[in-house]
């Protein structure tokens, strides 16, 4: 390199640290706009000499000026390479490298290098909401980009959002430039087969399934190293036996038993019995019971036992097939003599036991069982023993010391609490024993905070947060917080409609001294809407006012604070904060859906319904096949009367795509009822009621008031105008009009006294 090159390189490497040390000099804060030039004015203007005999270097000028677009290309290019050259791989200063990233993208939105940058740091920083705001910015620009992809994905996963990561993740796999023969296509198929299968889409599981089958197969033409299909077959994920078990769920039986052979295969020495249960399962699943059975009894036979409960009902599941049901107890008998330490083959047996009658006899089972040891599902076989014996305190005691076995004892007991919750005798018995109980003060934690639980089920709020402050008084467990009770203890409320306890709740909840700032203002925002609910508006504002001063950037929050408004009926500061809420959160998608959706409703309660009506139809435009557009629109034409016929197309294709929705069951009754087809508007608005759980139902019983009343049969339309009365009186709705207008249709129809409300849930 000649002397003048190497000036030229060094007057460079001098303009860019230059630029870095000033961008941060004063360390600018992140979201500082607009970004200044990153490059400093300086004697540099004037020439540069590294030595007295060299050249004068003078910065370069373009031969035509930069547009102003161009500089800011330029400048944000300048900030790209500041935060390159500070990033984790070179300075490490990770916070002012995300500062100059963040600067580079103010300065040039469109550029998707930048983007692909600094999405991964924002996650790796945990700012989610930045990482996703950007994100979603970078796959407009690329909707290919699959690295982007595979990021969304797995946050929405994180954050629970299944469906949304199961269409990120396969955006990503079916994106153009993804290698069908990677290892990222792979690992992406293997992620999107989990997801599948845990929503229940067992064919498409099966589809990706069959793929991470194929790479274990033949891994060199994947490009997979057999370090890395070592730690595939070794993750229970992906091990052949779970590949195995997804493909016979798809009923996939020939493509199945080769993963579980080659699962036996790869297993360690005299763990073979596994795969003669599982060819067992494809032997019965191909109408060949004898030979399954005959596979079974091998399983049996080495008296395993990791299978647990699943062969003794596989072996159930046979003999009815063959008609043979009547050899089960004598069956399981045997083996049980056989193999007494055999935990799951003892309470399978208790349990036919108990269906069979012989109560007392399971019981010495699972006591037995318990007695040396045993895990929460034997509390549970045991309680439902119990149950039917009508025991109430040793089924108490059950429960109890089935919940102190573990953290997830209460998902495991749920099917027998379920069960009791249904039967409104015992739990009125157990409920009183949990009393008595506690006066003697004897009362566990464990039995106080399940018969919390279960007066929840009953939906009496009293008696379920009598047993939440019972088991915060019993609590004795340093590593469950009272507040976490607290927490739960305040939802219940919420759910079951009890809002000034709720509000209480909530107070105790940010009394809390282990609370984090960051936890604080989301209690804050549960505060304001347990403060709406109960109709104390101003103090549901400060409340919300608190969160958003704690966390001004979320918009979930300001969102809250014009709900808020929208319940208190004040449609024009409402409006305000709709419309500011959309302009100051743009890029979140969602948030500005919900309050379009909002901003529409509001307009139709201030009875300005044109305006309602161009806001679903801007939506429209944008995305015609839109449930809520579709399903809202619809029922504004329906209530106007209005395009009645395309009214009723558009709700059908509402609940084409959720068909579950009481809100949009209660929109195609209604147009019905509007169209006259009376006999065929009853099922959806009988369907509604059952299906919208809160904030609403009392709309849809005066619906079918309306529709009973046009059929003539007046008595019903009384009895459901009650219901939607004592409705309306429960969620202490604002909407004084459909309360008068409910009213007055009682007033008019109804007995000549005073009408009382029907009991939730009349016909």
């Amino acid at each position: 390199m000649s002397a003048s090159d190497r000036n030229r390189v060094f007057v460079l490497v001098l303009l860019f640290v230059s630029a870095v040390t000033s961008a941060f000099a004063d360390d600018t804060p992140a979201n500082d706009a607009p970004a200044k030039s990153a490059l400093p004015e300086s004697g540099l203007k004037s020439g540069y000499r590294s030595q007295d005999s060299d050249d004068l270097a003078m910065p370069m000028k373009p031969v035509v000026p930069l547009s102003a677009a161009g500089q800011s290309r330029n400048e944000a290019l300048s900030w790209f390479m500041t935060g390159r050259f500070l990033d984790p791989n070179h300075r490490n200063e990770p916070a002012k490298s995300l500062n100059a990233f963040r600067k580079a993208i103010q300065l040039d939105p469109e550029a998707i290098e930048i983007y692909r940058t600094l999405v991964p740091l924002e996650f790796q920083a945990d700012n989610i909401a930045a990482a996703v705001r950007y994100a979603t910015k970078a796959v407009q620009l690329d909707p290919d980009d699959y690295g982007i992809l595979e990021l969304l994905a797995r946050q929405a996963a994180i954050s629970g959002q299944l469906p949304e990561s199961i269409r990120h993740f396969e955006r990503a796999v079916n994106s153009p430039r993804m290698s069908k023969t990677s290892p990222e296509y792979v690992f992406l198929n293997k992620d999107l087969g989990i997801l599948y299968a845990t929503t229940g889409q067992r064919e498409k599981a099966a589809d990706s399934f069959e793929i991470v089958f194929d790479a274990l197969k033949t891994p060199e033409k994947y490009g997979i190293d057999s370090r890395t299909r070592n730690r595939m077959l070794t993750s229970p994920e992906t091990a052949y036996e779970k590949i195995g078990q997804v493909l016979l769920d798809a009923k996939r039986l020939k493509i199945a038993l080769e993963a579980f052979e080659m699962a036996a295969k790869s297993a360690k020495p005299g763990a073979g019995g596994n795969l003669s249960f599982n060819r067992a399962k494809i032997l019965f699943l191909s109408d060949k019971s004898d030979e399954a059975l005959a596979e079974l009894q091998k399983y049996f036979g080495d008296q395993r036992t990791t299978k647990g409960r699943e062969p003794y009902q596989l072996l159930d599941e046979i003999l009815a097939k063959l008609n043979r049901s009547d050899e089960l107890i004598h069956q399981l008998e045997k083996m049980a003599d056989d193999d007494s330490q055999n935990v799951a083959l003892q309470f399978f047996f208790a349990d036919r036991l108990a269906d069979a009658g012989e109560l007392e006899r399971a019981r010495t089972i699972y006591d037995t069982m318990l007695q040396r040891g045993g895990d929460v599902s034997g509390y549970g076989g045991l309680a439902r023993i119990l149950r039917k014996m009508q025991k109430s305190d040793e089924l108490l005691e059950a429960l109890g010391r089935g919940m102190a076995r573990g953290e997830d004892a209460i998902a495991t007991l749920e099917p027998e609490l379920k069960a009791l919750s249904e039967d409104k005798a015992l739990m009125g018995i157990l409920l009183e024993t949990g009393r008595k109980r506690a006066a003697e003060k004897t009362l566990t934690f464990e039995e106080a905070y399940l018969l919390a639980k279960l007066a929840a089920a009953l939906k009496d709020p009293d008696s379920s947060g009598q047993f939440y402050r019972l088991a915060i008084d019993s609590n004795h467990n340093p590593n469950r917080p009272a507040v976490l009770i607290q927490i739960e203890m305040a939802e219940m409320y919420m759910k079951l409609r009890a809002y000034s306890q709720a509000v209480d709740t909530y107070h105790e909840v940010l009394e809390s001294k282990i609370l984090l700032e960051k936890g604080r203002a989301r209690f804050f925002s549960l505060l304001a809407q347990a403060l709406s609910h109960d109709n104390r508006t101003d103090e549901a504002v400060e409340a919300i006012s608190e969160a958003i001063k704690r966390e001004d950037d979320n918009a979930g929050f300001r969102f809250y604070e014009a709900w808020i408004y929208i319940r208190a009926r004040n449609w024009d500061e409402s409006i305000r904060k709709l419309e500011q809420v959309m302009k100051d959160f743009e890029d979140e998608k969602e948030v500005v859906q919900l309050s379009q959706f909002s901003l529409s409703n509001v307009y139709v309660q201030k009875g300005e319904l044109q305006k309602g009506e161009e806001i679903l139809e801007k939506i429209l435009e944008v995305n015609p096949e839109s449930s809520q557009a579709n399903n809202d629109l619809g029922y504004l034409w329906a209530d106007q009367g209005k395009n009645l016929e395309r009214a009723e197309k558009m709700i059908r294709k509402a609940l084409a795509a959720e068909p579950d929705n009481g809100s949009y069951l209660d929109s195609l009754g209604w147009v019905l009822f509007k169209l006259g087809k009376l006999e065929d508007a009853i099922e959806p608005l009988e369907q509604s009621v059952d299906k919208i759980s809160a904030g609403g139902d009392g709309t849809v019983w005066d619906h079918l008031g309306d529709l009973f009343l046009k059929m003539m049969r007046t008595e019903k339309a009384v009895e459901a105008w009650q219901t939607a009365l004592k409705h309306l009186e429960d969620e202490k709705t604002t909407d004084t009009q459909l309360l008068d207008r409910i009213k007055d249709k009682l007033l008019q129809h109804g007995p000549q006294e005073q009408p009382k409300p029907a009991s939730k849930g009349s016909p």
